[in-house]
């Protein structure tokens, strides 16, 4: 029965998951993804398409009809039926060049694909860092309140008659208004980011098991050598490559397809014949030549696209990791300096209190602590914050 009601208790109890799970789940539910899922299913048969000829022409020809007789086909001996089929053939190396653009548009998608879910692993992080920061907020101000109501009460037994102490009270709790009125407000904060994250990860999100940490951050230059893993780099280089298979395929644009027509001709007082007929497109207006000129100059565009955007990468990640370490420094001068100081000046003043001395002091000590706590649990959010845009930045989903 014990372990019956055990088991009733942890089934009820919300389980708590982690960034990465709620990740995985995310790039595998998520419908912006689904949808670029199914442009990457549709490169296949474009694909396919570049290998096919174009459509062939059947006409049908009926000449020397009659106005006075339009129906009649023996008033004149010359009349005849006949019926064309024509063909284009492609020049030798155009469906290899089809192929090839339509592979590298492909590969755009595929990289896009990739691009997306990094954004996506992104927004889930730091909105669940922004979620464990709110958490901690309101968790210490929760804190805070009850320890100043303690020593109010405190206070107010030992000293009941002293007009002073009645302003120092007022004071203190004018100072827990604001206190509770800050914590209100981050529920109302919490309460949105938690909509967000349900909409990213495409579930309902009960609990995060992750913790806001500190550690040492990697070298700067183990950013700068990721980014040629960014998607969205590779995206850039890939489209720059389709810029080049469209310009290989403009240029043999320059070579007419030639195409076949063969035809059967009925007559009625003469034997049935076929035809043949063999011709090529003139590229004599220089439409070809504007076109190559015009592909070169969008391919040299593109270059000059992923060149440019490799550039503002790495100058993303130097700024990134400037915020990084001057988050963590910060952090530890409020952990390692500023906090011990202002907790050791609360202790002595909590010890006063209970001799009657002055609550005013102690009120204001407690607010520089609060605040400290509160810029340090800041510090560690933006901190957390920050290195998810860096891994971002090198593709890391």
């Amino acid at each position: 029965m014990r372990v019956l009601l055990l088991l009733v208790l942890m089934l009820s109890v919300p389980q708590a998951q982690s960034i990465k799970q709620l990740i995985k789940h995310s790039v595998k539910k998520h419908h912006s993804l689904e949808s670029i899922k199914y442009r990457l299913l549709a490169m296949d048969e474009r694909i396919e398409k570049s290998q096919k000829w174009a459509n062939p022409d059947l006409s049908v020809t009926i000449n020397d009809i009659q106005f006075r007789k339009p129906l009649s086909r023996d008033e004149e001996r010359m009349q005849y039926q006949a019926i064309n089929f024509k063909q284009k053939f492609p020049w030798f190396g155009k469906l290899s060049a089809r192929k090839t653009l339509a592979l590298e548009e492909k590969h755009v998608v595929v990289h896009s694909l990739e691009s997306a879910q990094v954004q996506l692993a992104y927004n889930i992080r730091k909105t669940a860092y922004t979620i464990k920061e709110l958490e901690a907020r309101i968790h210490i101000l929760h804190k805070y309140t009850n320890l100043a109501k303690q020593n109010i009460k405190l206070y107010t037994d030992y000293i009941a008659t002293d007009p002073m102490s009645h302003a120092d009270s007022i004071t203190a709790e004018l100072s827990l208004s604001k206190i509770e009125i800050r914590s209100e407000h981050y529920k109302s904060l919490l309460k949105a980011q938690k909509e967000k994250l349900n909409y990213l990860v495409q579930k309902r999100v009960k609990k995060i098991s992750d913790r806001l940490r500190m550690k040492k951050p990697k070298s700067l230059r183990y950013y700068l050598a990721g980014v040629r893993r960014n998607p969205s780099y590779h995206a850039k280089l890939a489209q720059s490559d389709v810029a080049l298979a469209n310009k290989a395929l403009v240029d043999l644009e320059k070579h007419p397809d030639p195409y076949v027509q063969v035809g059967y001709v009925n007559r009625t007082d003469f034997p049935d014949f076929a035809s043949i007929s063999v011709g090529v497109s003139l590229p004599i207006y220089g439409t070809e030549e504007l076109n190559s000129e015009i592909a070169q100059k969008e391919a040299l565009a593109r270059k000059s696209e992923y060149i440019d955007y490799k550039a503002f990468l790495q100058s993303d990640i130097r700024e990134n990791y400037a915020r990084l370490t001057e988050a963590y420094r910060i952090y530890n001068i409020i952990q390692g300096k500023s906090l011990p100081q202002l907790q050791h000046m609360l202790e002595l003043s909590a010890s006063a209190i209970e001799e009657g001395a002055d609550l005013f002091n102690y009120t204001n000590i407690l607010e520089q602590k609060l605040a400290l706590e509160e810029e340090r649990i800041s510090i560690m959010a933006e901190f957390m914050r920050t290195q998810a845009k860096l891994k971002s930045l090198i593709g890391v989903k």
